[in-house]
């Protein structure tokens, strides 16, 4: 995976900084900072992740994994059907005495509410993008594919740049980076996979819910905004 290792990503960010030179504390933060949104941004498959829970009758909220970086998709196995996200100010306009079994939700922090309220016992499946592991050793790497180490360095940059209240040139390195990330190849052509283009429309929410493509197999492109 990466060959740069977070000594080098400090000693990158200290001598774009100059005179303005940072400590060991404030740089890894900025480097973390910038690999956790690099992982979001780019949906590397090593990083997804299953987990399974049980609904319990009379219960609308369950906590989700404390790794829990993004959510990719939310399934009830029981009844083999997607559930649809909701945002929270359409969920707050659901019946909330409507009982049955789960095909909404929608995610507040660290747990997620479900409609209708569960009336029976049923498996629920979450498929979501774990949040990568800190950098604290001097010699540890992203774990991101080395092509996106120089990423990391002007991410990381423009996050010290904010920080430290030069906000233009923070904006500029940062369209830098967005600049760059567009020219890297993605995941799927290192692969060797041709990309499918075009839009699936669903027509209804029902066929929303009897989509069978699950997020460990299928292919996810762009930003994760759930």
């Amino acid at each position: 995976m990466g060959l740069e290792t977070l000594t080098e990503f400090r000693d990158g960010i200290n001598l774009a900084l100059g005179e303005k030179r940072q400590a060991n504390e404030r740089l890894d933060q900025w480097v973390n900072d910038a690999v956790i949104e690099l992982f979001g941004e780019l949906d590397i498959t090593g990083r997804r992740q299953g987990a399974t829970a049980d609904t319990v009758i009379d219960q609308r909220e369950y906590d989700v994994p404390v790794d829990l970086l993004a959510m990719l998709v939310l399934r009830n196995n029981t009844t083999k059907k997607r559930m649809i996200k909701t945002s929270i100010e359409n969920f707050q306009l659901l019946d909330d005495t409507s009982e049955g079994s789960p095909t909404r939700y929608t995610r507040v922090g660290g747990f997620i509410s479900v409609h209708p309220l569960p009336n029976v016992v049923e498996e629920l499946e979450l498929f979501f993008i774990k949040e990568p592991p800190v950098l604290a050793l001097p010699t540890d790497t992203s774990g991101l594919p080395s092509m996106y180490d120089r990423v990391i360095h002007m991410i990381g940059l423009r996050n010290a740049l904010i920080d430290l209240e030069e906000n233009d040139r923070a904006t500029f390195i940062f369209q830098a980076a967005e600049n760059k990330l567009r020219k890297l190849p993605t995941e799927e052509w290192l692969e060797g996979q041709n990309p499918q283009e075009g839009i699936a429309i669903a027509r209804s929410f029902r066929d929303l819910q009897d989509d069978p493509r699950l997020a460990v197999d299928e292919t996810f492109r762009g930003r994760v905004l759930l």
